[in-house]
């Protein structure tokens, strides 16, 4: 049995060589297309790790409770604005334990000036704390210092993006630009990698006591500490501001509260919906190659008709003439998945050179390989029976 099963595998390579345009033609579109669906996963691996990323680097972990006028959705809430002070701030943090920080914020949009550049910018007012709870990353300098802060100074760091447009080529260190009717100077800058592109950050109690006379805040970030927690301190902080606030209607409440994990959840939710689509588009353009191959595989009969029938002429039976086939369709699956795997591993490093991270995992390899099986065994088997069915006859008439 087995010197039979080598037999007709050598058979199978010397036909295979023998009609090399036909192999090429059957293989190559094939390959082409499982390549390109390998590849297309492997990018889809890496854009996904990079969107759980980029959502785990907002901070999981953090709450942020704003006060509902601050959104166009404020729903007529004329005193919603006076909620959120210093005294909720020391509530919250001598009443809900495993909180790292309590973070107050009072942010606004403005246009920033120098000399005769000017844009729109999202102002923060800040403490010491904020850089440190969101891993931002300074370039040059330091965070505010504590003179900063108790001398209410007028100073400001910028990310790069503001440094590149206002300032241009020019070291935006020690300049002093225009901010609402006031003047500050630029004292550091944020590193480029970071995600806050036109964010411009001020010393909180400069903002609240010397500039805008401001004493409630407009949003307060909380740090938890254990992230598993977030949800179970959310809840905590929700009926504690409600019992301050005496909030009575749970559906019309005066503030909101966003928990960063839920977005999480959300967008994980969101990828492996687009991934199972993009499996179901990957296995119906398969499944047109698969009878497209059959279809090859077909015509492959007809134009052998007269090996087949030689075949027959010298004994071989409809077992050895299926077993020719069938033979000849794995040996080609086989060399399809060694090009699969080559050509994809290929324009990988190609993607990876332009530094698109993609990976092929072992599962897409192990599936490439099923895959080829599959289409030995289903859809060359009909091309394969045809022509074992064929009369000698058959052969005459087709010379």
């Amino acid at each position: 049995m087995l010197k039979i099963f080598l037999e007709n595998i050598l058979n199978s390579l010397r036909s295979i060589k023998a009609n090399k345009l036909r192999s090429a033609l059957s293989m190559l579109w094939i390959i082409i297309w499982v390549s390109s669906v390998i590849i297309l996963m492997a990018i889809w691996t890496w854009a996904q790790q990079w969107i759980t990323e980029k959502i785990e680097e907002m901070w999981t972990n953090i709450l942020t409770i704003s006060a509902w006028w601050w959104y166009w959705w404020s729903r007529d809430k004329a005193t919603a604005k006076d909620i959120l002070d210093a005294k909720v701030v020391k509530q919250i943090e001598n009443n809900i334990d495993w909180l790292d920080w309590v973070l107050p914020i009072i942010s606004w949009n403005w246009q920033a000036t120098y000399s005769w550049n000017d844009m729109s910018v999202s102002m923060y007012w800040i403490t010491q704390e904020y850089f440190g709870v969101k891993n931002i990353k300074i370039e040059y300098w330091n965070n505010f210092s504590n003179n900063n802060m108790n001398n209410l100074d007028k100073v400001a760091i910028i990310w790069q993006d503001i440094a590149s447009e206002l300032f241009e080529s020019e070291n935006p260190i020690w300049q002093k630009i225009k901010v609402w009717k006031n003047v500050f100077e630029i004292i550091w800058v944020i590193e480029e990698n970071s995600s806050f592109d036109s964010y411009m950050f001020f010393p909180l109690n400069t903002a609240s006591i010397r500039i805008m006379w401001q004493k409630y805040y407009s949003n307060i970030t909380i740090a938890v500490t254990d992230s598993d927690k977030v949800d179970t301190k959310e809840e905590e902080i929700d009926a504690l501001l409600q019992d301050i606030l005496n909030e009575t209607d749970e559906n019309n409440l005066s503030y909101n509260i966003r928990n960063q994990s839920e977005m999480l959840e959300n967008m994980t939710s969101i990828t492996s919906m687009l991934t199972m689509l993009l499996w179901w588009i990957a296995w119906i353009s398969l499944l047109v190659w698969w009878i497209w191959v059959m279809n090859i595989m077909l015509v492959s009969v007809t134009e052998r008709t007269k090996e087949i029938w030689i075949r027959k002429a010298i004994w071989a039976s409809k077992n050895d003439i299926i077993m020719q086939f069938l033979t000849e369709s794995l040996a080609l699956s086989v060399l399809w998945w060694i090009i699969w795997i080559w050509f994809s591993y290929l324009a990988v490093a190609l993607l990876n050179y332009f530094q698109i991270i993609s990976v092929i995992s072992s599962s897409t390899i192990i599936m490439s390989f099923w895959f080829s099986l599959f289409i030995w065994l289903v859809f060359w088997i009909l091309p394969a029976r045809k022509a074992a069915k064929l009369r000698p006859i058959d052969a005459l008439r087709f010379e």
